[in-house]
C-alpha cells in the first residue's frame, strides 16, 4: 500500500445521485448520494485508506474511485467488491478484530456501518490501533432523532395511536439492524474514550428526507423482486427513465444543516 499520498477525487461529482440511482433503490441512492457529497467535500483523502464494512464496494467505487483495503463479514458482498475491482485488498473480518498491523492506515472510513456493530467500543479501539498518528477516522451514523423522524410513527401519534407508533419504531429499528443511535455528545464520548479526537460533526438527512428514506423501503418493493430474479436492484439503468426521480431527490441531496436531522457525519483524528 502507498503511504501519505492524497487520493484523487473522481470527476463528475454532480452525477453522484445518478451513479447511485443506476444501481440502487431510490431510498438508498438518496442517503448514499448525501454521504458521498459530504466525503467529497473533504477533498482528497490520504492513503492508505481502509473501508470498514465495505459491503459490495459500490459506495467506495462511486465516491472515491477505489480504496486500498476493505473488510466486511459478508463473503458474498466481498465477492461482489472483488469483481468491481474497487479495492486493492479485501478481508473477511469483523471490525472488532481488524486483521491489520498497528498504524497501517492514514484514513479509515465507516459509512453507515458502526450502528450495525454490537461491539462498538471494541471497534473504536481497533480503528484507533490501525490508524497512524494524526490519521483520520470518517464515520457516518444515525442519531437519536432518526426514529423520532419516521413519518408513519408521527402520523400514528397524531391520531392518538402512540402505542402502535412505539411498536412501529421498534420494528423499524430491528428491520434496519440498528444497535446504536445516539446524541452527538454520546457519539463523541464513545470515540474520544478510545483516543480519537472529534474535529467536526455535520448533521444530515433532514426530517423530510428521513420520511422519504422510510417510505422508500415500501416504494422499493419492485427492486426486491428485481434482485431476486436478476441479481440486481435496477434492471434497466437508462437515465431518462429516472429524470423525474433525479429532479425530485436532488434538493434533498444538497440539504445542509437542517435542524433535527437524523444522522451525523463525523471526522475524528487519532490523538
Amino acid at each position: 500500500m502507498t503511504s501519505g499520498v492524497p487520493r484523487a477525487v473522481p470527476p463528475d461529482a454532480s452525477d453522484m445521485l445518478w451513479e447511485n440511482l443506476r444501481e440502487l433503490p431510490a431510498f438508498r441512492a438518496l442517503i448514499r448520494a448525501i454521504e458521498g457529497r459530504l466525503i467529497r467535500e473533504l477533498g482528497p483523502l490520504e492513503s492508505p485508506l481502509l473501508d470498514v464494512g465495505c459491503g459490495d464496494g459500490h459506495f467506495g467505487q462511486v465516491v472515491l474511485g477505489g480504496l486500498d483495503a476493505g473488510l466486511d463479514l459478508d463473503l458474498s458482498s466481498l465477492e461482489k467488491a472483488r469483481r468491481r475491482g474497487a479495492y486493492r485488498l479485501l478481508a473477511i473480518a469483523s471490525a472488532a478484530r481488524i486483521p491489520f498491523d498497528d498504524a497501517s492506515f492514514t484514513t479509515v472510513l465507516a459509512n453507515c456501518a458502526l450502528e450495525h456493530m454490537p461491539e462498538l467500543d471494541r471497534v473504536f479501539a481497533e480503528v484507533t490501533r490501525v490508524l497512524r498518528p494524526d490519521g483520520r477516522f470518517l464515520f457516518s451514523v444515525p442519531n437519536d432523532r432518526h426514529n423520532e423522524n419516521l413519518l408513519v410513527a408521527r402520523v400514528l401519534e397524531s391520531v392518538g395511536l402512540s402505542g402502535v407508533a412505539r411498536r412501529y419504531r421498534s420494528w423499524f429499528k430491528r428491520m434496519q439492524v440498528h444497535h446504536h443511535m445516539y446524541t452527538e455528545e454520546e457519539w463523541r464520548r464513545r470515540a474520544e474514550a478510545h483516543g480519537l479526537k472529534v474535529v467536526s460533526c455535520r448533521p444530515y438527512l433532514s426530517p423530510r428526507a428521513t420520511a422519504l428514506l422510510e417510505l422508500g423501503h415500501y416504494y422499493g418493493a419492485p427492486n426486491v423482486l428485481n434482485k431476486a430474479l436478476f441479481g440486481k436492484w435496477v434492471v434497466l439503468p437508462y437515465r431518462p427513465r429516472f429524470a423525474l426521480m433525479e429532479r425530485f431527490l436532488a434538493p434533498y441531496v444538497a440539504e445542509d444543516g437542517v435542524p433535527g436531522s437524523s444522522c451525523f457525519f463525523f471526522v475524528a483524528r487519532k490523538a
